[in-house]
């Protein structure tokens, strides 16, 4: 009996010593993360992350829109509290140009921005061609399903 009540609690520690990790395998609809992403690829998406992470800038998130539940796969561009200007060709957040993995070029959609507590200012990759927070606006942490992690 001792022999079994040792081992079920190693078997306790084990459990609550690994994390749970739920992952969704996503398709990439429409050319708005191109280059990073193709229409039609298949991306993976860990779900509980941003429940033991912060949303930094450059990540990559998987969230829906109300009130259609329209999902999509966006960069995190702007985060709570920030002032974002998009021109033509960079971004400045608080008055500072941004590092963007993927060059921005004559980008149409233009415009200043003032994050709100708890909000999000999210990008595609294809500036020219992605329909982002510069035309709905920005999202919150609880419109956020998970973190595209491949």
């Amino acid at each position: 009996m001792k022999k079994y009540i040792l081992v079920l609690f190693g078997f306790m520690i084990i459990s609550a010593c690994n994390k749970s990790t739920n992952y969704q395998n996503v398709e990439i609809m429409g050319p708005s993360m191109e280059p990073t992403y193709k229409e039609g690829q298949i991306v993976k998406v860990e779900t509980d992350y941003y429940t033991q992470h912060e949303i930094k800038r450059n990540d990559l998130v998987y969230f829906h829109m109300d009130p259609k539940n329209i999902k999509y796969v966006k960069r995190v561009v702007g985060l709570p509290n920030e002032k974002i200007e998009v021109m033509k060709d960079k971004i400045l957040i608080n008055d500072v140009q941004i590092v963007l993995p993927v060059a921005m070029v004559d980008n149409p959609n233009v415009g200043e921005y003032t994050i709100g507590a708890d909000q999000y200012f999210v990008i595609g990759d294809n500036y020219s061609n992605s329909l982002d927070s510069r035309s709905f606006g920005t999202i919150s942490k609880e419109q956020i399903l998970g973190k595209i992690i491949e």
